[in-house]
């Protein structure tokens, strides 16, 4: 896997019931995808002198399209109503955010092998840290001031 497709994706791992449930749910994506450009397309077309706009994008109002508007309503109530119970059920009690544990300044040296106290000192506490090694994987050089201007 390459760092620069961050979705895996293992098609030959998925069951039958996953395959179809992602087809639809492209389809159903690429559907609504299309739908918003009607606004678009109706323009154009009445820039052209085909006036579809009323056929796609106005239309009366009757009791049907308004139970269907009800019932996308509902459903789309559903769902995300569905989803937030899940996460609420999943992941109300847990912590999110923990700090980090500490690492003295004895676990940093024994792992960069240093033992100068000032070196360790900026180890541990400094936020933007140029760290220079050489040929060999070991820390030849710390600097904590030119982090940002540090050669690349």
């Amino acid at each position: 896997m390459r760092a620069e497709s961050p979705i895996i994706s293992s098609p030959e791992k998925q069951s039958r019931l996953q395959k179809f449930a992602s087809l639809a749910i492209t389809i159903l994506a690429w559907s609504l995808w299309a739908y918003l450009w009607l606004p678009t397309l109706s323009v154009i077309s009445a820039v052209f002198g085909l006036p579809i706009n009323q056929i796609l994008v106005v239309r009366r109002p009757d009791e049907t399209s308004l139970l269907l508007i009800f019932l996308i309503m509902l459903a789309s109530n559903f769902v995300v109503s569905v989803w937030s119970s899940y996460n609420y059920v999943r992941f109300a009690k847990r912590s999110r955010r923990r700090r980090p544990n500490s690492a003295s300044h004895e676990e940093v040296g024994k792992l960069f092998g240093i033992d100068d106290p000032a070196t360790l000192s900026l180890l541990s506490e400094g936020r933007s840290l140029s760290l220079y090694f050489d040929d060999a994987g070991r820390l030849v050089k710390v600097d904590g001031a030119s982090a940002k201007t540090a050669p690349q």
